[in-house]
């Protein structure tokens, strides 16, 4: 495992978008549409592009793999935002500027951004990436999960050390795609980018998770259990007491531990993911979906229900989020 063996695996799975591509214009409108919005300039005099991207799509993320072939400045664009970007660079080197933070990128020491300040990356003519991006609201959500407050995510620009455990679920979620696994269990690449998020939350400074030293710790094995337990059966009624079965627990201690480690209670986390897997699922825009398909495959019953939860919590309707990948 590793950067490299992400790097060649995303190579072999995805689809190119770009191939040694020379015209600026036609790779910021790629890089765009993969990425996020942004401008750029070849830094040396009469150089020439030769941009490669290929590009994996998952559910509300993607891997991607960019090249650039020449020293390049890339910096902040005129579009909104609405994304995280984890960086592992493969090689060369490259200066990452957010806001006021400045971080030397180079393989073996990655970064990650976010949509709430501009930007500036330099890059040498070797420098080659993975960049995972990340819906903004999908990140968000799992920090609300995780610490039952709402907000923005600020990470810190460097990446941690324990940050690597990543790149063995993120070539999990490369291998899955178009597999027959996923094809047959859908649920499983979003569960997948679950952990993605959650490990990235409780492993890189922030100022959610990495507030309280109590909420930021992992989950016990007992919890984690019953977590799994619900999130296999999202769409499928549950009781408290069936999921503290399943996971060796009275119901009481069921209750106290999810208030303690996770501030919350079995039922508001549950709801929230199901709320969150809807999202994902509505976002995606698959031909032939409704919104009641997909309330009742997240278990929600009650379609009135359904959306004023899911009014609430991203500020949009269900129909309003489908029409907008349509």
């Amino acid at each position: 495992m590793g950067v490299p063996a992400l790097a060649r695996l995303t190579a072999d799975r995805g689809r190119a978008v770009l191939s040694e591509t020379e015209d600026a214009d036609q790779v910021i409108e790629a890089c765009t549409g993969a990425l996020r919005p942004h401008s750029l300039a070849v830094r040396q005099g009469g150089a020439q592009l030769a941009t490669t991207l290929t590009h994996v799509p998952l559910q509300d993320a993607s891997v991607n793999l960019l090249r650039y072939g020449a020293e390049v400045t890339v910096s902040s664009g005129d579009g909104v935002l609405d994304d995280y970007l984890l960086t592992l660079p493969v090689a060369g080197a490259g200066v990452f500027r957010y806001g006021g933070a400045e971080v030397l990128a180079t393989p073996g020491r990655g970064v990650i951004i976010g949509p709430h300040r501009e930007f500036e990356f330099a890059f040498d003519a070797e420098w080659d990436q993975v960049i995972v991006r990340l819906d903004r609201a999908r990140v968000e959500s799992v920090a609300a999960a995780l610490t039952g407050e709402v907000g923005p995510v600020h990470f810190d620009v460097a990446l941690a050390e324990s940050v690597i455990s990543l790149d063995g679920l993120l070539e999990s979620a490369v291998s899955l795609v178009d597999s027959a696994t996923v094809e047959h269990r859908p649920q499983l690449l979003w569960q997948l980018e679950q952990v993605i998020i959650e490990t990235l939350l409780l492993a890189q400074p922030n100022n959610r998770t990495s507030a309280d030293p109590e909420r930021a710790r992992p989950v016990s094995p007992r919890l984690r259990q019953a977590m799994d337990f619900m999130l296999d059966r999202l769409g499928d009624p549950v009781t408290v007491t069936a999921v503290a079965g399943a996971s060796g627990m009275s119901v009481r201690s069921l209750q106290a531990g999810f208030r303690r480690e996770l501030g919350t209670t079995p039922v508001q986390w549950l709801r929230s993911q199901r709320l969150e897997r809807a999202h994902a699922l509505l976002a995606g825009g698959a031909p032939g979906l409704s919104v009641t398909d997909v309330a009742y495959s997240c278990g929600f019953f009650h379609l009135g229900e359904f959306g004023t939860a899911f009014r609430s919590r991203y500020g949009v309707t269900p129909s309003a989020v489908l029409a907008e990948r349509r």
